[in-house]
């Protein structure tokens, strides 16, 4: 056997890893900072570098941040005002300090933005890897690669890989978690309980949505017992133990920052909540850091609570139960849910299939249905977790045998050519995917606002336009945090939300010249007018910008 033989498995994944790769640093390098990034970013900095965990822990916890600072702080010489005072707080400057932090700074604003973004690459692939092992170990080599190949030209996955956010730190470690959990179930080792700790920690100091964790955990135990017995029992209190020790070392073996700048969370904003008695319990304890609570609670708060929302025409801050169910059947292409239905239909013929199956369809669907059930509906992202497993699941589908077997092979290779021509279609805007069912990414703003299609990621694709159609000024309305001067737009100021040092702003804009309104901005999600925008909904645009951003010319 040469060698080119033997490792031809090895081989094979990397070739895809590295597509993967290629394509998720082209896509950052191409898009500006989205609404999130600059927060995620100064936070992770501001923890790697002064272990200051208190600027923004209202919704996040410490880890999936930190990926984001690490190498800015490692790679690059920052400025950074340690006296910045923290989200929510009195007077707060944080959000508008993130962006000139990243844009008025040492370093370019390109390259730090790149540097953040780039653990997240790695990551991606990383959890690559563990979608093809996993199909592999269920399905064989042939359902690995299939599985791989979806996850590799995923929009939604790329999308989210590209950016310094938490959404893929979040992804990765909730499957991999998951992962070892189905490994610890099938052999009780304690490298298997370890791997599974430190799987659980890194999810649950990444985003609140490793929370549904929990019942797989008890799943998990309930099967240990089943099968083992007794002896499973004190593999998963060890989980419980580690676990509780990692995250308590994530946050530095700490309560609270010992930065000299630390300034008390603000607490008395969810006095009115009926589970605060508990957190004050747990707080009085110290049974966990002091940031990690808050976050938790800033989350149950959040859910509670509900945000402006758009689905279809319609605005809602309490959503809909149905939004994310439209959400995926109109963001996912449409080989993966055929793919993914002819898996489950055909997986319920046989009892050891149907059982391989349901450990990928549970860990899914407790994330669709828990999402389903808030208020807070914003954007897919919330549900990409699940999509790892339903990657894993498509890897069934070589396994599934037909009476006809020439018209499965033409929906099999058809699938195929489908999903990686309209992987190439889409390509650089993967985080305006919207598949053919409304017909095209072009169409999505009239389902979809936010996170789905706009999140301020085209302001470098919006100069590069002006300079070839030699404009030099342009009226704007964008949603996003950013400066448009960062990336050299000249503009004249149209109602947005929010652009923080708004230029040329005047009481009325003639409607002429050249006009460039953010898709979100276009729904009218945020603003107090919803139809501020509507005689533009009306008028079939000049053209558009990463499908987020859309021209018009009078």
């Amino acid at each position: 056997m040469n060698l080119l033989s033997k490792y031809r498995h090895a081989i094979l994944v990397a070739a895809f890893l590295f597509i993967f790769i290629a394509q998720a640093c082209s896509i950052a390098d191409k898009k500006s900072n989205t609404w999130d990034e600059p927060a995620h970013i100064m936070s992770g900095y501001a923890y790697a570098t002064e272990g200051m965990d208190y600027l923004s822990p209202l919704n996040h916890p410490v880890f999936g941040r930190l990926l984001t600072g690490i190498l800015p702080a490692a790679l690059t010489e920052l400025d950074f005002n340690k006296a910045v005072k923290p989200e929510g707080s009195t007077g707060s400057d944080f959000f508008p300090y993130s962006v000139k932090f990243l844009y008025e700074n040492k370093t370019s604003g390109d390259t730090v933005l790149f540097l953040a973004r780039l653990p997240n690459i790695i990551l991606g692939a990383i959890l690559g890897i563990y979608v093809f092992i996993w199909s592999k170990e269920l399905w064989g080599i042939k359902g690995a690669y299939l599985s791989l190949f979806f996850y590799t030209l995923s929009p939604n996955i790329l999308a989210h890989t590209s950016l310094a956010t938490t959404d893929m730190p979040a992804t990765a470690f909730f499957f991999i978690s998951a992962y070892y959990l189905y490994k610890l179930s099938n052999n009780l080792r304690p490298a298997n309980a370890l791997a599974v700790s430190v799987a659980l920690a890194l999810a649950f100091t990444s985003k609140h949505t490793a929370m549904l964790l929990l019942p797989l955990f008890a799943f998990a135990l309930i099967a240990g017992i089943k099968k083992d017995g007794i002896k499973a029992v004190p593999h998963y209190l060890s989980i419980i133990l580690l676990t509780y020790i990692f995250i308590w070392g994530i946050y530095g073996f700490r309560y609270h920052s010992a930065s000299p700048y630390y300034q008390p969370l603000m607490w008395d904003k969810f006095a009115s909540s009926s589970f605060m008695p508990f957190f004050d319990k747990l707080r009085a304890l110290k049974i966990l850091p002091e940031a990690y609570l808050y976050s938790i609670a800033g989350v149950l708060m959040g859910v509670a609570d509900g945000k402006s929302a758009f689905l279809m025409g319609q605005y809602s801050n309490a959503g809909w139960w149905y939004y994310f169910i439209i959400a995926f059947l109109i963001k996912t292409p449409i080989p993966t849910i055929v793919f993914f239905i002819a898996s489950v239909l055909y997986s319920i013929v046989e009892k050891e299939t149907l059982k391989k199956s349901l450990i990928l369809i549970i860990p899914a669907s407790i994330i669709f249905t828990v999402f389903s059930l808030q208020k807070v509906n914003i954007g897919l992202r919330h549900i990409l977790p699940a999509y790892p497993f339903l990657f894993t699941l498509i890897g069934f589908v070589p396994s599934i045998k037909t009476q006809s077997i020439k018209m499965a092979r033409a929906v099999f290779y058809g699938g195929i050519v489908w999903y990686a021509y309209s992987a190439a279609l889409i390509y650089p805007n993967q985080l305006a995917y919207f598949n053919e069912l409304i017909g095209g990414p072009k169409n999505g703003y009239k389902y979809l606002a936010d996170s789905n299609i706009d999140w301020g990621q085209d302001l470098k694709s919006l100069k590069i336009f002006m300079d070839e159609h030699q404009i030099e000024s342009i009226k704007l309305a964008y949603f996003g945090c950013s400066d448009p001067k960062y990336f050299g737009i000249n503009y004249e100021y149209l109602p947005s939300f929010m652009i923080p040092e708004p230029q040329n702003a005047k009481d009325e804009i003639p409607l002429k010249g050249w006009f460039a309104i953010s898709a979100t901005m276009l729904d009218g999600v945020y603003l107090t007018d919803k139809d501020f925008y509507a005689p533009f909904r009306q008028i079939k645009p000049y053209g558009n910008v990463g499908y987020s951003i859309y021209i018009y010319r009078f």
